[in-house]
């Protein structure tokens, strides 16, 4: 039986892009808060705790007045899982998203934080576009869209390593640590740790970044995986950096590692820090 083609416009693309983009940085972050309570009803006085209630009261003034959490609306990093009848005849999926990208800075009032050429003048291209697009081809009808707002306090602290293959899972572990020391009261903790293992240099970013996307709370469908999490959030929870860095018990509310199969004589590994307002938003087409 031959299978329908479904034609999805490209503006339709767009509209859904901006929603999302804008949804993302204004809010509300329902399961973000719902995690910074729990951390709060943990933390003993004193400046960490306050800086808690600060990013919580936050979120909430952003979403009641419809203005971004943070002014750095960041790099617009965009999960794109395309099914194989879907077909997008006017435009290009590139262009849709990056179309809305463009609407969600105008209509949303959102900060352009985009330059180019990275070396030299640095000129602002004035609509945050354009986004990193990370296409998946899938079998079926439906046209999923993720976005990951990423801003420059968390990324600037991340970091991708080529570690010796019997470093193992102490080598990641340790990899996490002094990622973590190094910057995470620079990306506004507590953060969220996303780690990708394997692939190649470039994949294992990628992974990092995809893992922030799991939801609040959820966790991890490999045994070895879900353990070696916890061993990670109990370890960087230990470093005592806490809430922006003023001190406390919780510097990481979750780790979250995916994984793929990688050369036998490299074990590529990505940390990609993420900071507190965890801006993330989704849809299916």
């Amino acid at each position: 039986m031959k299978e329908n083609i479904r034609l999805i416009r490209g503006e339709e693309v767009s509209r859904a892009v901006a929603s999302l983009y804008a949804g993302a940085c204004i809010g509300p972050h329902s399961s973000v808060e719902k995690k910074l309570l729990e951390i709060l009803a943990e933390e003993s006085p004193g400046p960490g705790r306050e800086a808690l209630e600060i990013e919580i009261r936050n979120l909430r003034i952003a979403a009641e007045t419809g203005l971004p959490v943070c002014q750095d609306t960041g790099t617009a990093v965009v999960f794109v899982e395309m099914g194989n009848l879907i077909c997008i005849p006017d435009c290009s999926l590139t262009d849709a998203v990056n179309g809305g990208i463009s609407r969600a800075c105008l209509e949303a009032y959102l900060r352009p934080s985009q330059v180019f050429p990275p070396l030299g003048d640095r000129v602002n291209t004035m609509n945050n576009t354009p986004a990193v697009i990370h296409l998946e081809h899938v079998s079926g009808s439906d046209l999923k869209i993720s976005i990951l707002v990423k801003g420059a306090g968390s990324e600037n602290v991340s970091s991708s390593v080529m570690l010796p293959p019997l470093a193992g899972f102490t080598g990641i572990i340790d990899l996490a640590e002094s990622c973590v020391r190094a910057g995470a009261s620079r990306a506004c903790p507590p953060v969220i740790a996303g780690i990708g293992i394997g692939g190649n240099l470039e994949t294992s970013g990628i992974l990092a970044k995809k893992a922030l996307l799991r939801d609040m709370g959820v966790e991890n469908t490999v045994p070895e995986l879900r353990e070696l999490e916890k061993q990670i959030t109990e370890k960087l929870n230990a470093t005592g950096i806490g809430p922006q860095g003023f001190g406390g018990k919780t510097t990481v509310m979750e780790t979250r590692i995916l994984q793929l199969p990688c050369h036998m004589a490299s074990l590529p590994v990505t940390v990609c820090i993420e900071c507190h307002a965890h801006r993330t938003a989704s849809c299916v087409l």
